[in-house]
């Protein structure tokens, strides 16, 4: 009786941990696959430098794989400060960004012309993908042309934090 209580035990405790085992594997594979889809969609999203300056003020910045990269002197040759982007300003950036149609980044028109009197900063927006830059023709800063207004109005105020 003792034999058969304790061969029924050993019994119940193998398959258990089996059944832990495949769900865990399972659960793992979910998770890779998940974040491999994360990856291929950030890496699918294009770099973008944003640029505005005028007499007095200047900023750049750059946004690449969940961080936002920002310069303030003009004289710099490196970005000085970074910081990480959340995960919801994220997944927006990336999904603005990817529905931009980079080859018609440069025939974007600007709906204000204040930078031609000093009423407004001179910016530009520079997507690049696969090493091939895509410039927009500059516009107004504060102003962006209506097809890419929301990602970079979502740029300029993660780089202003």
């Amino acid at each position: 009786m003792k034999l058969l209580t304790f061969i029924t035990a050993l019994f119940i405790t193998i398959t258990s941990c089996n059944c832990q085992k495949a769900t865990t594997n399972e659960s793992n594979l979910l998770a890779a696959k998940e974040n491999n889809t994360n990856m291929n969609q950030e890496s699918n999203v294009p770099v973008m430098i944003y640029e505005a300056n005028s007499r007095g003020y200047f900023i750049k910045l750059k946004v690449e794989n969940r961080k936002i990269y920002i310069s303030k002197d003009r004289n710099a040759s490196d970005f000085k400060t970074s910081n990480v982007i959340s995960d919801n300003d994220w997944n927006l950036i990336s999904k603005l960004a990817l529905a931009v149609e980079l080859d018609k980044v440069k025939d974007l028109k600007w709906p204000t012309e204040k930078r031609f009197y000093d009423g407004a900063t001179h910016a530009n927006i520079t997507f690049i993908s696969n090493n091939i830059e895509y410039p927009a023709n500059g516009f107004d800063g504060g102003f962006p042309p209506k097809e890419i207004a929301t990602l970079v109005n979502k740029i300029v105020e993660l780089g202003e934090k």
